[in-house]
């Protein structure tokens, strides 16, 4: 039969502990600020609601009976596991714990991330921070699905779901080699799509927002849809330019992040392509502290930092 006590609160349990280590009411009130009468009278109703005596008074002492000794430190660890639990929510709101996961493109997390990463670990030490660097489609899903925080990267598909905060213009261009005489940039740096008719393209795997945005485009070569070779990575993508294969049509944040000698990269022109990095969030759940600070750190690293030439910084969503 189900006989638990109503009525009990934090307040009986709190004058129960201090009556007992004190040995006094008298003493136990005057450690809670209260005064002696509600001391005793918080004690005789935790008494009546357990409908059993904690205590036996003597003219000298107050002293615990046998089911007081018994229930006093299994009261005190129910109170510190209390302490505890509060003394954890606030740190997590005053970011003196927590973690934070993010998915991003690995252009994203080499050049915006993790340089305002640093910033931010250096203001809240306590804070862990999870990095995985993904294409698109799969950053998209793990939002979706709450596995990380938020993510950074362009928008591969259209998700009821989730909300696309823009960040960041990045335009593309063509990575190709440095010693290839047939590809050379105009007096503005840049080149036009039509300078890479009969050339072989480099491109990535499906699921990535730079193959979708190419994709999209009816102004474009047939070939920037459907390259000739295909790579798992911008890594990849560059590797295989250098060894001669092709060239690659990459955006300017993503070509800055795998440039090395023995390759160049310009701009491409008539028409300009341009995709949107955006912040990427779940629409029905509020990001907590910590992943929001670190957006804000985000942005804070975005006003000043040094982008490559094609890439135009936007100003915060509300």
């Amino acid at each position: 039969m189900n006989r638990l006590p109503k009525h009990v609160t934090l307040k009986h349990l709190t004058a129960f502990v201090a009556v007992a280590q004190e040995s006094s009411f008298t003493h136990a009130a005057k450690r809670l600020f209260q005064t002696q009468s509600s001391v005793t009278s918080l004690v005789r109703q935790l008494e009546d609601a357990l409908a059993t005596q904690l205590f036996a008074r003597t003219s000298r002492r107050v002293l615990l009976t046998a089911a007081g000794e018994e229930f006093l430190p299994r009261v005190m660890r129910l109170l510190a596991d209390f302490d505890g639990v509060i003394e954890d929510v606030v740190r997590y709101g005053a970011l003196e714990r927590g973690r934070v996961g993010v998915a991003a493109a690995p252009s994203a997390i080499t050049q915006i991330i993790a340089p305002a990463a640093a910033g931010f670990s250096a203001q809240y030490p306590a804070v862990r921070l999870y990095l995985s660097d993904d294409n698109s489609g799969r950053i998209q899903r793990k939002v979706a699905t709450r596995e990380v925080d938020f993510g950074l990267t362009s928008r591969w598909a259209d998700a009821p779901g989730l909300r696309f905060d823009p960040v960041l213009e990045d335009r593309f261009g063509v990575l190709y080699r440095a010693d290839d005489d047939r590809l050379r940039p105009g007096r503005d740096g840049s080149m036009r799509w039509s300078d890479l008719a009969q050339r072989k393209l480099v491109g990535v795997v499906d699921e990535t927002g730079i193959m979708a945005l190419l994709r999209a485009r009816a102004d474009l070569p047939i070939e920037a849809g459907a390259p000739f070779y295909e790579a798992s990575s911008t890594t990849s993508q560059a590797a295989l330019v250098k060894a001669g294969l092709g060239v690659a049509l990459l955006p300017a944040l993503a070509a800055e992040r795998v440039l090395e000698p023995g390759l160049a990269y310009a701009l491409l022109t008539r028409p300009t392509v341009v995709r949107t990095v955006c912040i990427i969030r779940h629409k029905e759940y509020p990001l907590s502290p910590a992943a929001q600070a670190l957006i804000r750190a985000i942005h804070d690293y975005l006003r000043d930092a040094p982008l490559p030439a094609g890439c135009k910084r936007l100003p915060p969503h509300p």
